[in-house]
């Protein structure tokens, strides 16, 4: 998937996330910036969501300034049109985080 490959190229790291049996539950997708990171949570090619949080160097602290859920082409494609934070139209202001970028409780790094 061409979106995939372009997070990648922008310096996207990814991992999977198991299950207790092996299985993969989500692939994480994550990209720092000054202040801010990115994240892309992939549970399937129709089922995508992605966030851009404030870091303040704990981990899903709940600062996320920005979300979208869809297909994980369409997500992909609208992390890679988000403004740079500190640009015209980056998001700033924090809301609540949807529960879909939570991991599951039986998922295993």
């Amino acid at each position: 998937m061409r979106e995939l490959r372009a997070l990648v190229e922008r310096g996207f790291f990814f991992q999977h996330i198991t299950d207790d049996g092996g299985e993969i539950v989500v692939v994480v997708g994550s990209y720092g910036w000054h202040g801010f990171y990115d994240r892309i949570h992939i549970w399937g090619e129709s089922e995508a969501v992605a966030a851009r949080e404030r870091s303040d160097h704990r981990p899903f602290s709940g600062n996320v300034v920005w979300t979208v859920d869809g297909t994980t082409a369409d997500v992909a494609r609208a992390v890679l049109e988000l403004p740079a934070p500190g640009t015209r139209g980056a998001p700033t202001i924090a809301k609540c985080a949807p529960n879909t970028l939570w991991f599951p409780r039986r998922a295993t790094g």
